[in-house]
Parts: C-alpha cells; structure tokens; sequence
C-alpha cells in the first residue's frame, strides 16, 4: 500500500476517534446535570418538609401559651344572683333579633369562652307550629350512633343566638335558648330543616363539653363569614309609612 493512503486512512481514525471522545463527553455533562436536579429537587422537598414541620411546632407552642388555666369552679349564691330556674333572662337583642335563656337544671362548671370547642345536646323546635326539626339523642336509623354536637363557640360558625346562648351556660347546665329575627335564620329561613323565613324558634340544650384550646378565626375567615352571612331585612322608617330596603353583614 502507498504511504499515502495510510496516512489518509490513519487521519479518518483519528478523527472518528476524537469524534466518539466529543460525544462520550458531552452525554457525561448532561448526566452530570440531570443528577444535580435531581439531588436539587429532593434538597428542596426536604427544606419544604423541615419548614412545615417548624412551622407546625411553633403554632403549638404559640397554642400552647395562649391556653388559659381553667380552674373548675364550683357555683354558690353569689354566681347566680340573677339566675333564677323556670326564669327568662334575656341575654342579647339589637333592632331585628333577641336571644333569651330559661335555666332548667344549674351547672356547676365554667362557662366557655371565644374559640373553645363545645359540645351539647339538643332538641329544636319551631315556637308556633311546635314541630321538633332536630334532636341529637334521636336514632336516625340501624347503626346510627348518638353523638353531641361539637362547634367552637363564639366564632360564627352558627346562628347569632347559638353563640349568644351557649356563652351565657355553664358546664353541665340544661336551659330553654329561645331565638328570634337575626339571632335564628333570619328572611332566609332554613329550607333543608323547613324552617320558614322570620321563624321563631326554640332549643333545650344541655352543655356536656368545654374544650381547653382556644381557636380564634383571623380577619379573613371573618370577612368570608361576613359575606356568607349576609341577610336582607325590611326596615321601616321613622314615619312608620315608607318601607326600606337595607342589607347588612350578621
């Protein structure tokens, strides 16, 4: 063979050789790349993990420090002074609503405060037809277990007298809370229970639970609150003749 033609044939190998090297080298940095996103993606989902788990220990501990010592208070004569049983006390109206409480049997525990969680049983019945729409010791069906109710007072999540009634009870207390206007369902009424709208109403409660842990809602759930319970009302003027329309928040 001619020298030159080995030398062409030699130069074809080194480059096909140098070619393969470039390659070769270029697979390894992408390798290399996809492995730090990797590492980089489960870096990340650890730190996400850490910074949930620290944030979860601080709302303990900040829960924690807000839990108030409850001492279980017994009652004497001075703690019911205007407590009276078969009495109505009324305990909160405004312009459209009242709430008032009957005691029928005394508690000898505390009241419950904003936030805490409660649980009671109770009977609801509609003051002029006297039809019961909700009992909680009632069996439902095969299977069905008895539970109390359980919602955190003071917080909205139930209609005005509801909050204003349980308040005004103390742990182990059976009372008659009667409700009118904006402190039961207002204009809007009940459909699923066939409450009528401006439907008076009436609940034998008895208190079995007060809850330590306070839970208040923050500004925003406020605001929703607000907006989802928002009831339109006729009011009459001062003339006692014109008929105006005004919607405000509950």
């Amino acid at each position: 063979m001619p020298a030159k033609k080995r030398k062409r044939e030699e130069e074809d190998d080194t480059d096909d050789s140098s070619g393969s090297d470039s390659d070769s080298s270029e697979e390894r940095v992408k390798k290399h790349k996809k492995k730090k996103e990797k590492k980089d993606k489960k870096k990340k989902k650890k730190d996400k993990k850490k910074d949930r788990k620290k944030k979860k220990k601080k709302k303990k501990k900040d829960r924690k420090k807000e839990k108030p010592e409850h001492k279980e208070q017994h009652w004497n004569a001075e703690d019911f002074k205007n407590d009276k049983i078969g009495v109505p006390r009324l305990i909160a109206q405004d312009g459209n609503g009242v709430c008032e409480k009957t005691i029928l049997k005394f508690g000898t525990g505390r009241k419950p405060e904003k936030g805490q969680e409660v649980a009671l049983h109770c009977v609801g019945t509609m003051m002029k037809s006297r039809k019961k729409f909700w009992n909680t010791r009632e069996k439902k069906g095969e299977g069905h277990k008895v539970k109390p109710y359980k919602f955190r007072v003071g917080t909205g999540k139930v209609i005005k007298g509801w909050d204003a009634g349980v308040q005004a009870m103390r742990l182990g207390e059976t009372a008659k809370i009667v409700v009118t206007g904006t402190y039961a369902y207002g204009l809007k009424g009940n459909p699923k229970w066939g409450i009528p709208p401006n439907c008076d109403l009436e609940f034998e409660m008895e208190l079995l639970h007060i809850g330590d842990e306070i839970i208040l809602p923050d500004k925003y759930e406020l605001m929703k609150q607000k907006v989802a319970n928002k009831h339109t009302f006729l009011e009459r003027d001062n003339t006692g003749f014109m008929l105006q329309f005004r919607s405000a928040p509950f």
